[in-house]
């Protein structure tokens, strides 16, 4: 009995000290993503034409809305002199206006869900794979990403700069190519 709570001892200790010798070994990295989909040129540009389609849907939005508005004021006004069927009939108009309204903000709402997530899937593969080049180079076991938990790190454990250029560099190397793809149609 004696023997087996040695060997186990030995066991124990053996296995705390190999753990911290892993832990030695261990590359670690972290990135703050957010950071790269901000200030990344493919981000900004991700971002741009967000903005572009929103302001696109808020004026069609803002024009039937305002047609809204004025069947309302009209049957605000006209409602004395206006029979029951006319004014049944304009408070239909109004409430179809209405319902339109409603529809128009919900699939213009859904619309940009599905293109920032498709934008922003672009943007990730262009970052997942400088992340891919970065883990070889350095020779990185685990890469973490700083606003998923990350509490505390040294400075120098940061890639996100390194990730950062390098996705604005492969941008800058598409655009050209890019731009140069039509003139030689």
């Amino acid at each position: 009995m004696r023997k087996a709570g040695i060997v186990l001892a030995a066991a124990l200790i053996t296995a705390v000290f190999a753990g911290t010798s892993l832990a030695a070994e261990l590359r670690v990295g972290v990135i703050d993503m957010n950071k790269v989909l901000n200030e990344s040129n493919a981000g900004q540009a991700a971002k741009k034409k967000m903005e572009a389609r929103y302001e696109e849907l808020k004026k069609t939005i803002d024009a039937k809305q305002e047609e809204a508005l004025k069947i309302k004021e009209e049957i605000e006004k006209q409602k004395v002199m206006l029979g029951k069927e006319k004014l049944k009939e304009k408070e239909d108009a109004l409430q179809a206006k209405i319902n339109d309204l409603r529809q128009m903000t919900q699939t213009g709402e859904q619309e940009m869900q599905v293109k920032q997530n498709e934008l922003t899937r672009e943007v990730f593969k262009s970052v997942e794979a400088k992340i891919e080049i970065v883990v070889k180079a350095e020779k990185l076991d685990l890469v973490l990403e700083r606003t998923a938990g990350v509490i505390h790190f040294n400075p120098s454990l940061d890639i996100t700069s390194r990730i950062l250029a390098m996705v604005n560099e492969d941008g800058k190397a598409a655009a050209p190519e890019k731009k140069a793809a039509p003139e030689k149609k």
